[in-house]
């Protein structure tokens, strides 16, 4: 009985400690990119989200950007409801494209031919280039407007509360794990 409890508490210790294939310690240090055998989050394809489909959530809007005179509030409220409900009218209008589209991309991340995936990026800028350049021109006005509304620091906090959020919504490029998951033989630094 104690040889067995031995020989299974030797296993076990050889297997926490063991060394992850590649070689390089247990942990990551910084900068590294995950290993090919590590699972890595995909975010699923949302045309909405490339096409630059949103809504502002006017009270957080009108909170980031302090505007305290409540004919202002009335004012920038007015402006970002106008906004929401032509990004709706869009929306409702290319509903069925775009999930018919979200299907076909999200079932075709998963080839890697690069003559079909540049086929298939052509094919999706067709699609989404003129929704997006008609939501320009609806950020271009709404812009318009407020710049007549805000003070200058109010103007500052809107464009970049305004580029945030558009840039949480484009979908982030995949990284390049194949040379870079190696790991270095210095002590720790790199030559370049």
């Amino acid at each position: 009985m104690n040889k067995l409890f031995l020989i299974l508490v030797t296993f076990l210790t050889f297997n926490l400690f063991a060394q992850p294939p590649g070689g390089g310690g247990g942990g990551r240090s910084q900068g590294q990119r995950p290993q090919s055998n590590e699972v890595t989050e995909v975010k699923k394809f949302s045309a909405n989200d490339v096409a630059g489909l949103f809504y502002y959530d006017i009270d957080e809007v009108i909170k980031k950007i302090k505007v305290k005179d409540e004919e202002k509030q009335y004012s920038v409220k007015k402006a970002l409801k106008n906004y929401n409900f032509r990004i709706k009218e869009i929306k409702f209008l290319n509903s069925a494209k775009f999930s018919d589209l979200d299907i076909f991309m999200n079932s075709m991340t998963k080839e890697k031919d690069n003559d079909a995936s540049q086929e298939m990026r052509k094919k999706v800028e067709e699609i989404i280039r003129p929704v997006r350049d008609s939501v320009h021109e609806y950020e271009k006005e709404l812009n318009e407007i407020l710049v007549g509304i805000l003070s200058e620091k109010q103007q500052k906090k809107w464009l970049k509360y305004q580029k945030k959020k558009v840039e949480s919504l484009q979908p982030k490029k995949p990284q390049n794990t194949n040379e870079s998951s190696r790991p270095s033989r210095g002590g720790g630094m790199s030559r370049q």
